[in-house]
């Protein structure tokens, strides 16, 4: 026994001693260049690829047997561009296992890899790769090995080491000019089996025409059914720097458990942790029917952030705020959901600062990229989120009467019609409660739309200073020239807010009321409003205006006049010993009504009639203002019932003229029309005339003025006196 034992084992290490010898006879004596000639024949044959072998094909013998590839190219049949290079390759089995009939993989590497990818009107060069047969060529089929044989070798189920180093992709594409590279690639897998998990770890630089550019780091565990199209990354930390996008580059940080299963079209993102400029989201997001009509459903949630720190640490300059500690806590919190084929984020929630944005938002349809939200704010004072002042008052536009104020207005592209044409939207947005300045509003509503170029404002209403307010407006973007209609109505306001925080003056008070339909078309300022139109009602009541006092404007036009008919003042005005009307005590005008109607033409509002009941008389009148450089100027008719005690005086319209410009003071606003005051006294100082002449020597006389009458009545007293004495001397003659 013990001799037969001896016999097997000279036996089994003399085999051994023949395969070491042959392995060492293959990867020495036989020169793996021979076979270069045959590699680019079947190359050429079978892909159509011409190769040029460059460096040498090597053995390797121990501890490792493989063999090794230089610097290799290979072009697409006989063009000159380079489709493909690289600069090594090896591959590598283990020698002991070997010998005992086992394969097992010791490593894979490849270096400098290098891959054009070009894409035009006429195809992709990288279809021309493969076998270019004939019709009449079939490829000949590999006959499969009979159901249950196998190799007297074992199929290696574990690759130690697997290592990619500087590779590098190209592709573009000469019809729409992308340009993508993907280089410094760089791959290291260990232990890397079909059947268990494995690590891997990657690196690459992406880079593309826009000078988009991403360095990203990758280190995961991966687990890949081939059969099944399972691939499971978990953990999985990817680290990513991106430029281009914005000012400085930004630093991405992630980390998730992620689960493709490609055959139920199915992904799944477990434990999210998504860092970057200073913000941090987390969730869970699982994903089906991701090739089709992809369903999302999920959780996300985004930690309070800092958005100055945010624009910070992308480069951007700051939101200059007058709260200092705006926009200094934002977060949001969802569910993912909705219908297939769409992206929802329902119920949503916001958190700004102290306000509280809540609702739903998405994509109603990935197909159609419909847009959609019906949204809620509770609260938001916007004075904090305004900039801060710079100190100086403001001031009025440059002047230049009915025509100024245009020389500022942008002929430059106003409207973005090529983002607002495709632009799917179905939007709703309710506010609580607003506050700016001094003006609070609540309950607002807003709905807008947008299909087919057309973007409509259907509601936009709310309560306001004691009244409410309502709007609508379309712009039309679907043609040549944009094209826009408004609307709106406003029922009783109390205006002196509106007035303090437009001209920096408490100048007025009064319920305020309007209606209006305006027009315009054109694709920048200049053009909207050399094309603007518009008719407007309005209505004021109960109102003050303060500094300006147009009785006492009337009262010195008046005194003036009279000093010019001093004889006639006690005539004019009865009970005044001094001959002058008495100053007013206010500075201010109460108008008790107002009704206004105004048409927009260009850049100035018309007034085409002003009716107004004064505390002191009424008025009437027209004018016009420039709403752009806020120059005005009125012609007012105006009728005071103090005045109108005397016989000579009722009925009189005083004209008066109001102009200037809003910024300006009140007090210098408006002045009598002297000529027109003059003319009224030459009409009363006439009709006087005629009634003091008609009383004392029985005689009408008649003229435009004081002295056209009395010399008519001396005429017609001094006829009378002729005719008298003629009379008297024919009655002497004939007696």
């Amino acid at each position: 026994m013990g001799r037969l034992v001896k016999i097997l084992l000279i036996t089994f290490f003399a085999i051994i001693l023949l395969l070491a010898i042959a392995v060492f006879v293959i990867t020495q004596v036989i020169d793996p260049n021979e076979f270069k000639p045959e590699i680019e024949k079947q190359a050429r044959e079978q892909a159509n690829l011409t190769l040029d072998i460059q460096g040498d094909l090597a053995w390797q013998f121990w501890p490792s047997l493989g063999v090794s590839l230089g610097r290799t190219e290979a072009r697409i049949a006989d063009e000159e561009e380079l489709f493909a290079a690289l600069d090594a390759a090896s591959v590598s089995v283990a020698v002991l296992p070997l010998l005992y009939g086992q394969v097992e993989m010791d490593g894979i590497t490849l270096a400098g890899l290098d891959v054009n990818l070009v894409e035009g009107p006429d195809g992709a060069n990288w279809e021309q790769i493969g076998p270019q047969t004939t019709a009449e060529e079939t490829p000949e089929e590999t006959p499969a090995d009979p159901e249950g044989e196998s190799s007297s070798l074992d199929i290696p189920l574990t690759i130690p080491s697997v290592a990619i180093t500087d590779g590098k992709v190209r592709y573009r594409n000469t019809a729409d000019g992308t340009d993508i590279v993907v280089e410094h690639f760089n791959l290291n897998a260990q232990d890397v089996n079909l059947d268990e998990a494995f690590p891997l770890q990657m690196s690459l630089r992406y880079q593309d025409q826009s000078d988009m550019r991403v360095d990203l780091n990758l280190d995961t565990t991966l687990t890949a059914n081939l059969d099944a199209n399972h691939f499971i990354l978990d953990p999985m930390t990817l680290d990513a720097n991106i430029a281009g996008a914005t000012t400085m580059p930004v630093d991405v940080h992630l980390e998730q458990k992620l689960d493709v299963n490609l055959n139920e079209d199915t992904v799944s993102i477990k434990d999210l942790l998504l860092t970057a400029a200073g913000t941090e989201t987390r969730g869970n997001i699982d994903i089906t029917a991701l090739t089709g009509d992809m369903q999302l459903s999920g959780k996300l949630a985004t930690a309070s952030f800092d958005a100055n720190k945010v624009l910070e640490a992308i480069g951007e300059a700051p939101i200059e705020t007058t709260d200092s500690k705006a926009l200094s806590n934002i977060a949001m919190e969802t569910t993912l959901g909705g219908e297939p084929g769409s992206i929802m984020a329902s119920p949503l929630k916001i958190t700004l600062d102290d306000s509280t944005l809540s609702g739903s938002a998405g994509l109603a349809s990935l197909q159609s990229g419909k847009i959609v939200f019906d949204l809620a704010l509770d609260q938001i004072t916007l004075d904090g989120y305004m900039p801060p002042s710079s100190g100086e008052p403001a001031t009025a536009a440059a002047g230049g009467g009915k025509e100024g104020g245009t020389a500022n207005l942008s002929t430059a592209e106003l409207i973005p019609v090529d983002t607002l044409r495709p632009l799917v939207l179905d939007g709703k947005l309710r506010i609580g409660s607003l506050k700016y300045d001094t003006i609070d509003a609540k309950n607002m509503k807003f709905a807008v739309t947008a299909n087919n170029g057309v973007l409509q404002l259907s509601e936009a209403s709310g309560e306001t200073l004691g009244g409410s307010f309502s709007a609508k407006g379309k712009l039309d973007a679907s043609g040549n020239t944009p094209k826009i209609t408004a609307s709106n109505t406003v029922t009783s306001v109390q205006i002196q807010p509106l007035v303090q925080m437009a001209l920096g003056d408490d100048l007025g008070k009064g319920v305020f009321a309007m209606n209006g339909t305006y027009s315009a078309s054109g694709n920048s300022e200049k053009a909207l409003m050399d094309s603007a139109k518009g008719n407007i009602d309005i209505s004021l009541a109960d109102a003050t205006v303060r500094g300006l006092n147009l009785y006492q404007t009337l009262v010195g036009g008046v005194n003036d006049m009279l000093g010019q008919f001093q004889g006639l003042a006690t005539a004019l005005i009865p009970n005044q010993e001094s001959g002058k009307l008495p100053s007013a005590l206010s500075e201010d005008t109460k108008i008790v009504d107002l009704t206004t109607k105004a048409r927009l033409e260009k850049n100035v509002a018309y007034l085409d009639s002003l009716d107004a009941v004064l505390s002191k008389g009424e008025i009437t009148g027209n004018g016009w203002m420039n709403i752009l450089n806020q120059d005005f100027d009125l012609k007012i008719g105006m009728q005071s019932p103090e005045l109108g005690t005397s016989k000579y005086l009722q009925g009189t319209t005083w004209p008066l003229r109001c102009e200037g410009n809003l910024a300006g003071s009140p007090a210098k606003w408006c002045g009598p029309d002297k000529d027109g005051f003059k003319d009224i006294g030459k009409q009363v100082a006439a009709k006087a005339a005629q009634e003091k002449i008609k009383d004392k020597l029985g005689i009408e006389g008649e003229g435009d003025t004081a002295e056209e009458v009395i010399k008519d009545a001396a005429k017609k007293k001094a006829k009378e006196e002729v005719d008298k004495q003629i009379k008297d001397g024919l009655k002497k003659l004939f007696n």
